[in-house]
């Protein structure tokens, strides 16, 4: 097993959300409302790169069940985040 740490938030982190954003093939998603959340998607994820991808998918996979065929700020806020990002979002001296 191989640890990893958190990616900053910078130009890479950005290009990584425009990829996965480039990725989706959803009818009604709007180009740049994944790009212009970069600062929120790296809070929700913690940074981690796995935590992006299931955030990111898991809100694709509603947005095609719920039929609105979108990802948007609301449909990410809906999608539980997993333990390594949640672990990584806990304000310092909370352990649970």
């Amino acid at each position: 097993m191989i640890r990893t740490g958190p990616f900053p938030r910078d130009a890479q982190w950005g290009a990584l959300i425009a990829a996965l954003e480039y990725s989706l093939r959803l009818h009604r998603h709007v180009p740049g409302t994944l790009t212009s959340l970069d600062r929120y998607l790296h809070q929700r994820a913690a940074g981690m790169i796995g935590s992006l991808f299931r955030l990111i998918r898991s809100a694709a996979i509603q947005a095609i069940l719920d039929g609105s065929e979108r990802v948007t700020r609301q449909t990410l806020e809906s999608i539980d985040v997993d333990v390594a990002a949640e672990t990584g979002r806990r304000p310092a001296g909370r352990t649970a």
